[in-house]
């Protein structure tokens, strides 16, 4: 898997050499997803990073994209909140509705 360059050098390519910047993110984010442990977990994470691509696309700006993309983790974050908080804390009896039904007159028994 390739590495990270030193901050300095991100910052230099980003001034001087975006298109380069541009295809060590692919070349870093491909290693990783082919890193995944199973075939499940690289489809997921190239989803996953399908949809990052197209936020950045869609957005008019880098600052744009990247709070397009902070939205989606922060959406993301609160669904799996929810999802553990569900298994977690399931719902009490006492909030559940007490099922309605019709009662029926009865007249006193024959003898």
């Amino acid at each position: 898997m390739p590495r990270l360059p030193a901050f300095d050098v991100l910052v230099d390519m980003a001034r001087n050499d975006p298109q380069g910047l541009e295809t060590l993110r692919r070349s870093l984010t491909d290693a990783v997803i082919a890193a995944a442990s199973n075939d499940v977990t690289r489809r997921r994470l190239q989803g996953l990073q399908f949809r990052v691509d197209m936020e950045r696309r869609r957005a008019h700006t880098p600052l744009a994209a990247t709070i397009r993309i902070s939205e989606m983790m922060c959406r993301s974050l609160a669904d799996l909140q929810r999802s553990m908080v569900a298994v977690a804390d399931p719902p009490d009896e006492r909030e559940r509705p007490v099922p309605r039904a019709p009662v029926l007159p009865f007249g006193p028994r024959p003898d």
